[in-house]
């Protein structure tokens, strides 16, 4: 029996756990928090669960020592070691993550020793990168090439599920959804090099309409130029990849950025209401009027809707934290991981969008969509 290390118990964990066991496999789930490995694996018998510090690599070793494939499902800063230990193992391993630099550099090791360490192979990256492929080299054969390129993509909630005035429920770590909101991102649009700093990212917005579907925010995802070379289309004027959100998204995400409400800074919390940590974070005083004070920083309605989604995820009331010290980022993750989490039987929606402009001998020109 082939036997899978599956490195976490995340919410993206437990399909994954059930397909291998249905499908005979061994599986040994290792994460921080045991008892959510072993909900994901209902006493099956071909399952076992251990706790793991993934910080430390020695703990590490042993399991992937005893694994044939690492499924690595942790945070994506940790994938590099696991990928150390499977080709020191000459044992396999699987990420839906994207490749990072410290990735990249274990390539020729990786091949060396006969290792796949396969990277990207979620739904975005992943399910795109093929169906762009598809598209690529179909227009390769007919002698064309791709001269614009833009990819979308999306986790929502099903329409029925859409119930808060986010319009988001969390289908992965609620940290790493705010995590990708610090990042800088880069594009190509009309031949011309657009970087995005983080605190611009939900500013450089656009709206892109799906037919059948309706309108939908759309901001640039990371670094989308490195995708160029990936993809082998040298000479694009156009190379955008962008997150798909639903209308107002970028509006909070933007204000609660500005407000320092990102940040990984750790504060003593003992004894404080979210509305004081609100209070340290913004500097306002104990007798300002803390809902107007926002307003004014932000130079913004107090009837916004950044104003009343942080009303209403808690960020302004008097709940008590139960720890000592946590960051702005984590108690933010917290509170809307417990508001928009899906519930039981509700659906996710995944929305994937791709638009090309490619050109043909004597002058042809074709947009050429696709959608999921």
């Amino acid at each position: 029996m082939k036997r899978v290390l599956v490195l976490g118990a995340g919410l993206v964990a437990r399909p994954l756990v059930r397909y291998l066991l249905d499908k005979g496999y061994q599986v040994v789930m290792a994460s921080r928090t045991v008892e959510k490995a072993e909900r994901m694996l209902a006493g099956h018998p071909n399952g076992k669960a251990f706790t793991l510090d993934v910080t430390d690599e020695a703990k590490v070793e042993p399991f992937v020592k005893e694994c044939d494939l690492a499924v690595s499902l942790v945070p994506y800063a940790f994938h590099p070691m696991v990928a150390r230990l499977c080709v020191k193992h000459r044992k396999h391993m699987v990420t839906t993550s994207y490749v990072s630099p410290a990735m990249r550099e274990l390539d020729g090791s990786a091949k060396q020793a006969g290792v796949t360490c396969l990277n990207e192979i979620g739904v975005d990256p992943g399910i795109d990168h093929m169906s762009a492929m598809r598209i690529i080299d179909g227009v390769r054969q007919r002698g064309g090439k791709i001269v614009a390129f833009r990819s979308y993509c999306g986790g929502l909630p099903a329409p029925e599920a859409n119930d808060n005035p986010f319009g988001y429920k969390f289908s992965w770590a609620p940290r790493g959804v705010l995590l990708a909101g610090r990042n800088n991102a880069q594009y190509l649009a009309d031949g011309r090099k657009v970087e995005v700093p983080s605190h611009r990212l939900f500013r450089d917005m656009h709206v892109l309409q799906v037919e059948g579907q309706g309108d939908y925010e759309a901001y640039p995802n990371r670094d989308s130029i490195s995708y160029i070379d990936v993809y082998g289309l040298q000479g694009i004027q156009t190379m955008f990849r962008g997150t798909l959100r639903n209308m107002g998204w970028c509006d909070t995400l933007h204000n609660i950025n500005r407000l320092g409400l990102l940040s990984l800074d750790e504060i003593e919390v003992k004894g404080m209401t979210y509305a004081d940590l609100m209070r340290k974070v913004v500097g306002a005083g104990p007798n300002d009027d803390l809902v107007r004070f926002i307003a004014r920083k932000l130079v913004i309605p107090t009837e916004s809707l950044p104003i009343s989604n942080m009303k209403w995820l808690g960020l302004l009331s008097d709940r008590k934290f139960e720890v000592e010290r946590i960051s702005p980022l984590d108690a933010l993750g917290n509170l809307m991981y417990e508001k928009l989490s899906f519930g039981p039987h509700e659906r996710d929606l995944i929305v994937l969008y791709h638009d090309f402009r490619a050109e043909f001998p004597g002058g042809k020109n074709e947009r050429i969509t696709s959608r999921m």
